[in-house]
């Protein structure tokens, strides 16, 4: 019994330094493949409708590429507390990515990027959407939101749950 106890201590002790070092490996892998497969990137506009009723949210998305580096398949996801974001922001993103040119290396793989629409600050007339990549899969869209004159502005109707 006593024999049973001490190699069940050491084997114990024994697997620590081999899962510390799983641990590094896990925490050193590299990311998916993102933003670094762009050669040139057109970046998605921000729809005019979607800054007049103050729709914002994030586009999740998985690129197929073919083995001639072209886009195949487009898979999008949209997280938004807004009923249109889906409607509204997923065809710009979609647009943009087709437009995109990729890197030869990066032919056949899947890239993962997150596009965030943000809205914030004061209504202007004539807002001025800013778009900035964060490496490695990130890419930010931000903006004031519209000010339309002539209509009282009335707060978007959120999603139902």
């Amino acid at each position: 019994m006593r024999t049973a106890f001490v190699l069940a201590i050491a084997s114990f002790l024994t697997a620590i330094p081999a899962e510390a070092q799983l641990g590094r490996q896990m925490r050193s892998a590299p990311p998916e493949p993102g933003l670094e497969c762009f050669a040139q990137m057109t970046m998605p506009s921000f729809p005019q409708e979607a800054l007049r009723e103050d729709v914002d949210g994030t586009v999740w998305t998985t690129i197929s590429l073919t083995p001639q580096d072209a886009v195949g398949k487009i898979d999008a996801q949209v997280v938004s507390a807004y009923r249109d974001g889906t409607k509204l922001l997923e065809p710009e993103v979609e647009k943009a990515i087709r437009e995109s040119k990729f890197k030869p290396e990066c032919e056949g793989k899947t890239l993962h990027v997150a596009f965030r629409y943000q809205i914030d600050g004061a209504r202007v007339a004539n807002p001025q959407p800013e778009a900035k990549k964060e490496p490695p899969n990130v890419v930010w869209i931000e903006s004031q939101p519209l000010l339309v004159t002539g209509t009282p502005h009335h707060t978007p109707a959120r999603a139902q749950h």
